[in-house]
């Protein structure tokens, strides 16, 4: 009996490899979201203005969640490589997630704020929060722009792309090109 039941778990467990495997695969990798990041930025009109003279990144995570570890150590990794954004210097700041009213506090002044994955469900707090900031919130999930980041990036046909949430845009006092916008999957 006890073997029976194994073997109709073999099957279970098969799937749920694959299934892993496969939903690991449908995410953009950290390091090309990185380059199109940096390309992206330059659509918002004001980005230079925001910016100031330094480029102020702040890259949350959420404790104790080894994905979201995994992408912020990426993420500055790739910035402390190629430290600049649009000619201008870079400063990074690793964020531990604990309130969104916290995070808008900790990310005064900053131009991008980079969602870790595991942020997911405090998206829509984030937004709230940070309504009337002119920081562009990025998300490492394009499915979690819809939820309130201002961009994300998704795996269309094995192929990267933006997803641009314009009405979130607009709550923060951020205007994309609409060049941007026949680019992106938008989401109004």
């Amino acid at each position: 009996m006890v073997s029976v039941r194994r073997l109709s778990l073999f099957p279970l467990l098969i799937a749920l490899l694959f299934a892993g495997r496969a939903l690991a695969e449908m995410t953009v990798p950290v390091d090309l979201q990185l380059d199109l990041m940096k390309r992206v930025v330059k659509f918002e009109r004001g980005f230079s203005a925001h910016s100031g003279a330094l480029v102020h990144v702040v890259i949350v995570t959420k404790p104790g969640n080894a994905a979201s570890d995994r992408a912020a150590t990426q993420l500055k990794q790739g910035l402390e490589h190629a430290p600049e954004i649009v000619g201008k210097p870079v400063q990074v700041v690793v964020q531990s997630f604990t309130s969104a009213a916290e995070l808008k506090h900790a990310a005064d002044g900053a131009a991008i704020v980079y969602l870790t994955p595991g942020l997911e469900g405090d998206i829509p707090a984030i937004a709230t929060a940070f309504a009337g900031v002119a920081a562009i919130t990025i998300s490492a999930d394009g499915e979690a722009v819809g939820q309130g980041a201002v961009l994300g990036f998704e795996l269309f046909s094995s192929r990267p792309r933006i997803v641009l949430n314009l009405a979130q845009a607009g709550k923060q006092g951020l205007d994309f090109s609409s060049d941007l916008a026949r680019l992106a999957r938008v989401i109004r």
